[in-house]
């Protein structure tokens, strides 16, 4: 059976945001609104970073794993927020061996630079 984790490593706390689109003067928008119930615990764990540099600017994406409880709500496009920044969900939230107990989610975050 799969462990992730300790549950005493559970420590760090998380917001998670929902992604909502809007269609303004014909552009598409996002906004992130908390979902119901939004404070997380989870592991959270650095995996890596990269540099990419296209016309002139440098972006800087920092990539992350958040393993928590499951929850059937984890979207592709949503985020979560720690300690005030926001950390995107990227590709489908993995329930570990289809037993709805933990959720690994790969998180993206993405600086830019001059």
């Amino acid at each position: 059976m799969y462990k992730p984790a300790n549950i005493r490593e559970f420590v760090t706390p998380a917001i998670f945001l929902k992604c909502k689109t809007e269609v303004i003067n014909e552009r598409t928008s996002k906004a992130y609104e908390k979902a119901e119930k939004p404070n997380l615990r989870g592991k959270f764990k650095l995996k890596g970073t990269s540099q990419v540099t296209a016309n002139g600017l440098v972006v800087i994406a920092d990539k992350t794993t958040f393993v928590t409880w499951y929850r059937k709500d984890f979207e592709s496009g949503d985020a979560l927020e720690i300690d005030g920044v926001r950390y995107n969900i990227i590709g489908a939230p993995e329930d570990t061996e289809n037993r709805h107990r933990y959720s690994v989610l790969n998180l993206e975050r993405l600086t830019g630079g001059a």
